[in-house]
């Protein structure tokens, strides 16, 4: 089994970190954090022994990704979802205030409906494969009102908005943080 420092090592690049710029290393960490190998970093119990900078990476990455793909709701009914209150502590240590905020009312209105991405996750679940839906089939009439809520809260995430661009300021947050990845690229 492998251990924390060399499934790092395998996600972060070869070249000394410290002359390689934020971008660079988050482009890296993007092109190899879906190997086979590095599967294993999906595990909670992997994941949270990660350093937080890294975590917050690959958090934002697949953040990033879902929103991109799938919209709000996909991400929540992905397993990305059982990751949300750890993709809005990202959010608020880089400092993406808004979104932070946006997310917050998200996770505030799913817990007022005792809704979890786990249970959405189920819904999804119990759909055969290919099966063409739409989400009041998928999770019923009441919890489809919630996700358009959901929705809604959504439009005004950085993806919608010209002026702002989380990775703008994820790339600030590694350039502050990245000393706590030195001791694992060696």
């Amino acid at each position: 089994m492998e251990n924390i420092g060399e499934l790092v090592r395998g996600l972060l690049p070869k070249d000394d970190l410290s002359t390689l710029s934020s971008e660079a290393i988050v482009e890296h960490i993007a092109m190899n954090m879906h190997k086979n190998e590095l599967v294993k970093l999906r595990d909670r119990e992997t994941f949270v022994q990660l350093p937080v900078v890294l975590q917050d990476i690959l958090l934002l990455l697949d953040f990033d990704i879902e929103l991109q793909m799938n919209g709000i709701v996909g991400f929540l009914e992905n397993s990305t979802g059982f990751y949300l209150e750890e993709t809005i502590q990202a959010l608020n240590r880089i400092r993406a205030t808004k979104d932070f905020e946006i997310m917050t009312g998200i996770k505030r209105l799913l817990d007022s409906k005792g809704v979890t991405p786990m249970h959405l996750k189920e819904n999804v679940n119990q759909l055969s494969l290919y099966q063409v839906t739409n989400v009041a089939v998928t999770h019923g009439d009441d919890l489809s009102e919630v996700l358009v809520e959901i929705d809604a809260y959504a439009e005004n995430l950085y993806l919608y908005r010209d002026s702002d661009n989380i990775f703008d300021l994820l790339f600030i947050y590694l350039q502050e943080n990245k000393i706590h990845l030195y001791s694992y690229a060696k």
